[in-house]
């Protein structure tokens, strides 16, 4: 609110000046004219007509430059002065977003802050003017132009241009948060995803990497020569293969030819 306040004094102060400078701080009709030059033909807007007792200045209290957030309400405090000796009726603020290539095509037109606010002869108000950028707009530069009309107590019609510059529209900070946090979100699966599979693809090449592992080692016991057991004979209770065991039940001692009948 204090610096709301502030503002508004600057404004006042330099709607001041310019009345005794005999310009005006914001776009005149001559400023319109430089701002057109861009334009040919038919894509040039009309130019305004405005009263030499009426001034007006402007500022963007929240932005030291015309860059503004998509979706977000943008606000213009625009200070007036009457150095004339007539009653003027500031009738309505105003302004759309214009394509920058063809001024007649226009993106969007802002809601206008109809009613009536009086300029007393000698006297200095001020106004704000809210608009707010389309969200669903591309992050891109507009032609911006924001107006004021007023009148006399005769009911002559005036124009005052404030704005007629490229605007640059950029996404706002909390929809830029959001795609940041989806874009972690995203690759926070994507990494659980990927590990997943990694970790699949490990098991099945551990599994038949043991596999291997076993076939070789069958083979290769198998492939080893078998060890002889001529080392043990002698030992108590090691015979010979030679050696035939004795059968069950027979005698030790071989059986004598039996003598043949006289």
């Amino acid at each position: 609110m204090i610096r709301r306040a502030c503002v508004f004094t600057a404004l006042l102060l330099v709607a001041s000046r310019a009345e005794e400078a005999g310009a005006s701080e914001g776009y005149s009709d001559e400023n319109l004219g430089d701002a057109n030059s861009q334009f040919e033909g038919d894509d040039a807007p009309k130019k305004p007509t405005t009263h030499p007792d009426v001034k007006a200045s402007f500022v963007f209290p929240d932005f030291a430059k015309p860059r503004f957030p998509m979706g977000e309400p943008v606000d213009m405090l625009v200070a007036f002065s009457n150095s004339g000796n007539k009653l003027f009726n500031v009738t309505e603020l105003g302004g759309t977003l214009n394509s920058p290539y063809n001024f007649r095509f226009i993106v969007q037109n802002f809601t206008h802050n109809a009613g009536v606010m009086a300029l007393k002869p000698g006297e200095q108000r001020s106004a704000i003017f809210t608009f707010t950028p389309d969200g669903r707009l591309e992050a891109l530069d507009f032609q911006l132009h924001l107006f004021a009309k007023y009148e006399d107590a005769e009911g002559e019609k005036f124009t005052q241009v404030l704005f007629n510059e490229t605007a640059t529209l950029v996404e706002s900070a909390s929809e830029t948060s959001s795609k940041i946090f989806f874009m972690i979100k995203l690759l926070a699966v994507a990494a659980g995803l990927a590990g997943i599979k990694i970790y699949a693809a490990y098991d099945k090449y551990d599994k038949k990497m043991k596999k291997k592992a076993n076939r070789a080692e069958a083979e290769a016991l198998a492939k080893q020569p078998v060890m002889s057991e001529e080392w043990l004979v002698g030992l108590p209770g090691v015979k010979s293969k030679k050696e035939k065991a004795p059968k069950s039940g027979g005698s030790d001692k071989p059986r004598s030819k039996s003598k043949k009948a006289t």
